[in-house]
């Protein structure tokens, strides 16, 4: 199969492959073999799922493999955004993709949870790899959907696919990897799995719910490495190698009060409003009378301040760390709350309410990982023929995994990605 296949479905969340740069130096490895990296994204994992669930396989890839269980994300940590970070390198200032849903004022579009690649203003490294001619799949990851251009994966999804399972949506991956007939092989496929983020925010993270989900995860993950080997040994080289890394965008934290700005706060009606549980963008953009806008925007930002337990951003006053000033579809305004309080639209009538009174969701993410660090999540790699020795990698960043990738594969890091891999001969 010689041109791009598009698959009908795909939905991105998460996650991440991060992988190793081997012992050797990645040149050298090139020039011996063939690396070959798997990698998914298990969405809304955290480090401590592990300590109380009865997880045998990831046991085993920390023993004999290598792991972080203090993968840091990025702010925001929600499934869009952190993606798309691990993919391209980058923070959403430069990759713009600033939350799961966002407003573009710019075009004054407002997109909702869309996966098209055209949206993203940084180079993901499926495109990366292909663009050095390594043969990608990328299916069910966010902002990989209608491909178009000169360097297309050889599959991709034409968007996501509701109301299937992760077991059918990983072996959907897999099934597609096992039909290519293609003379050169796949060598870059990437899957995403929907666990344990739903049954986070559905009874938090610290649930029955999510115990018993991480075990069955685990269970697939054994059944999905298993089958990946096999397939890969149907055609690897003497020297060739494969990377499976599971990783995750972000974990979860407990949501104890959720909070309705309409019930605490009178804007007026120009002014866009986009929300996700951590934060709220505003944007001014409407009000064509410069003066009027000032005006406007000075009173939102002094109203809002005075309501606990917001904290209120301008675009230019945000922390530095967060590299999150997007020229245009970063709101002028940006409300946070911490935990354990999430935005959400409530039917009582005090702009606070106990989530044991709204009776909606009781896990939630997006906030500052740098303070919560429940955000952070974790990262598990094997090498084959020959494992990785049960290496702590330590503290390693999200936005690392891109270089460590490309290392894996013998190739450049786009240009605007992150350069320093996490794991270095």
């Amino acid at each position: 199969m010689n041109s791009a296949s598009r698959l009908p479905t795909l939905r991105p969340v998460l996650t991440v492959l991060a992988c190793i740069a081997v012992w050797v130096p990645a040149t050298s490895a090139a020039a011996e073999g063939r690396a070959t990296v798997f990698l998914i994204s298990l969405d809304g994992m955290r480090a401590d799922y592990f300590e109380r669930a009865d997880t045998p396989f990831f046991d085993e890839l920390a023993a004999a493999g290598a792991y972080s269980m203090e993968t840091t994300g990025v702010f925001p940590s929600v499934t869009f955004s952190s993606h798309v970070s691990i993919a391209t390198g980058t923070k959403a200032e430069v990759h713009g993709i600033t939350a799961n849903s966002f407003y573009d004022a710019r075009t004054r579009r407002l997109h909702r949870y869309a996966g098209d690649q055209a949206l993203l203003e940084a180079e993901p490294f499926w495109t990366t790899a292909t663009r050095q001619g390594v043969r990608t799949i990328v299916l069910d990851w966010v902002n990989a959907h209608n491909q178009t251009g000169p360097h297309t994966s050889a599959y991709f999804g034409e968007s996501y696919t509701r109301g299937i399972s992760d077991e059918e949506r990983i072996a959907r991956v897999v099934d597609t990897w096992e039909r290519d007939d293609h003379d050169e092989p796949l060598r870059f496929v990437l899957a995403y799995a929907e666990s344990p983020d739903k049954e986070g925010h559905r009874a938090g993270p610290v649930s029955d719910l999510v115990d018993r989900r991480m075990e069955e995860m685990d269970t697939l993950m054994r059944q999905t490495t298993d089958r990946v080997r096999t397939l890969w040994e149907r055609i690897a080289g003497p020297d060739d190698t494969l990377y499976v890394i599971i990783t995750s965008d972000h974990g979860m934290a407990p949501v104890e009060y959720h909070v309705d700005l309409r019930k605490g706060s009178e804007i007026d009606e120009r002014v866009r409003a986009v929300a996700t549980s951590a934060l709220v963008h505003f944007f001014f953009d409407a009000i064509e009378d410069p003066d009027e806008r000032g005006e406007i925007k000075a009173t939102v930002q002094r109203d809002l301040a005075e309501l606990e337990p917001i904290t209120v951003h301008t675009r230019d006053s945000m922390p530095a760390e967060w590299r999150y000033n997007h020229p245009y579809r970063t709101g002028d305004i940006v409300a946070t709350v911490p935990v354990p309080y999430a935005f959400f639209r409530h039917n009582g009538e005090e702009m606070i309410q106990p989530a044991s009174v709204t009776g909606r969701f009781f896990g939630a993410h997006g906030y500052d990982p740098r303070t919560h660090p429940e955000m952070n999540t974790v990262l598990f790699m094997q090498r084959w023929p020959e494992p990785l020795g049960g290496t702590d990698l330590g503290e390693i960043s999200l936005l690392q995994i891109h270089a460590t990738v490309c290392a894996l594969l013998g190739i450049d890091p786009a240009p605007t990605a992150r350069t320093d891999a996490f794991f270095e001969p």
